[in-house]
């Protein structure tokens, strides 16, 4: 598979050619990650350049200031957790936590800089980070919930933000560097927004532009929302693929080689893999595999981010501060937006069927080794977007290859997550890649993809997560 990669580098660009062989059988992710970050250490732990930074982080160091980056993530985590979440498209989710999450980021390094920043906005230096944090977080949520229906936040969400800010905000001593901080927080996310202000006319859920229905063997057929019917009802975010990335130069940076030809042997194993093992009804699917397909259904978003921060509360608090938080959340959401982002380019490019077209219309594929079965519906509801690849193994994928990076290339960790669409049910984890790999194949077990577009989302969102660990958000100093 060539995966086409498009860098910026001192101001001038580069290509890159990165070529990743995609087996047939299960990849286990080689690498991954580990061991992290929790509360805060003093800002005064970092060596500042001067003497002005010098005194920003002295005066820093007497807050809790990785305390509030959680806090609102945490919130964040809350928000999305089903069924509050419920109805609310994983891309609408990965657009707002990038840009939650990239705000406070901007917060803390508009005040002592630390890390590049990804809007540019006047620097205050007597500004109290704490509330820059708050105010920043909640402008952009505030923000967001003007767009289209699909990103809207239910009242009960309204006015749990609303609330936290005011607790938030009167935790902190009045005085002129609160007030500053407040408005700083209120620059940061007017910021913030602006450079995304040509997002609009991509961020419909049935917006126009609607591609036409597929003819061709293996072309996507429009499916209706009971998931059962193959007539031109809806294609969700149909002009998202044209939306700017945050941290990818192009929107086909990533696009893969393309999915097998319906008349071949290999696709015709994926065919009947998931037809046995992902149909609603099936005899093959074991009980862990179904609870898998239903655990990691939730949005991405939140799944990920209870991993992140699982590895966090794990690692050495006195190594860790704000800023590293703040970045570390800002660069695994805005991978998992870039991730939805290249995904429905791929998707749109290549046009392939889901499962539940590819089975009930195998009649017309051309292929000896595939049987039709009209009948044939998977154990969730499919998405009405084309199927190839994986966005759901891509953002694992990448998420998971953010922490390796930051956090000393180690995945030997222990830890249990649970699930809001399976509440009350805990798994548990050796190795951050066995989460990556579960996370992968649980969108083969409840019908929604052949292997071949997990193996190969995977793979991207491993690319994905190398290119913006080395490229985003940068070091300053």
């Amino acid at each position: 598979m060539k995966t086409k990669w498009v860098a910026t580098q001192n101001a001038g660009k580069f290509r890159a050619v990165s070529r990743y062989l995609i087996h047939r059988s299960s990849l286990l992710l080689t690498s991954m990650v580990l061991l992290l970050i929790l509360s805060c250490a003093k800002s005064d732990d970092l060596e500042p350049v001067d003497n002005e930074l010098l005194v920003a982080s002295q005066k820093a160091s007497k807050q809790e200031l990785a305390h509030m980056v959680l806090v609102w993530n945490k919130a964040m985590q809350d928000l999305y957790t089903f069924p509050k979440g419920v109805g609310t498209p994983p891309i609408s989710t990965a657009y707002t936590w990038s840009l939650v999450h990239l705000a406070m980021h901007d917060a803390l390094n508009s005040i002592t800089p630390r890390y590049e920043t990804y809007a540019t906005v006047s620097r205050d230096k007597d500004a109290d980070p704490d509330a820059a944090v708050a105010q920043a977080a909640y402008d952009v949520i505030m923000a967001v919930n003007q767009l289209p229906f699909a990103f809207a936040f239910v009242p009960q969400n309204l006015t749990s933000i609303n609330t936290l800010l005011e607790t938030t905000l009167d935790a902190i001593p009045d005085g002129d560097t609160k007030t500053r901080g407040i408005a700083q927080g209120h620059a940061v996310a007017q910021a913030v927004m602006a450079k995304r202000a040509s997002d609009l006319p991509h961020l419909g859920l049935f917006s126009p532009n609607q591609p036409a229905d597929g003819t061709q063997p293996g072309e996507y057929r429009h499916l209706q929302f009971n998931g059962t019917a193959t007539s031109p009802k809806g294609f969700a975010f149909p002009n998202f693929h044209n939306l700017q990335p945050f941290f990818m130069t192009e929107n086909d940076m990533l696009r893969p080689d393309p999915p097998y030809p319906v008349d071949s042997p290999e696709y015709a194993l994926d065919f009947n893999e998931v037809k046995a093992i992902g149909a609603d009804n099936s005899l093959v699917r074991t009980a862990d595999q179904t609870e898998i397909g239903i655990f990691w259904a939730e949005n991405s978003n939140r799944a990920w981010n209870d991993v992140a921060r699982k590895v966090l509360e794990s690692y050495n608090p006195q190594s860790q501060n704000a800023w590293k938080t703040a970045r570390y959340f800002a660069l695994i959401h805005g991978a998992i937006v870039d991730s939805y982002i290249s995904t429905t380019e791929s998707k749109r490019y290549y046009y392939s069927w889901r499962p539940i077209s590819a089975i009930q219309l195998a009649d017309t594929d051309g292929n000896d080794n595939t049987v039709a079965d009209p009948n044939w519906a998977p154990l969730f509801l499919t998405a009405p977007v084309p199927e190839y690849p994986s966005v759901h193994a891509f953002t694992g994928g990448a998420t998971a290859q953010i922490i390796y990076r930051i956090f000393d290339n180690k995945d030997n960790y222990n830890f249990e997550r649970t699930s809001g669409y399976l509440p009350g049910v805990v798994r548990t984890f050796s190795s951050i890649s066995d989460a990556v790999r579960e996370n992968s194949l649980s969108h083969l077990y409840i019908g929604y993809h052949f292997r071949q577009a997990i193996d190969v989302g995977e793979d991207l969102g491993k690319a994905l997560g190398d290119y913006v660990y080395e490229n985003a958000l940068k070091e300053k100093y």
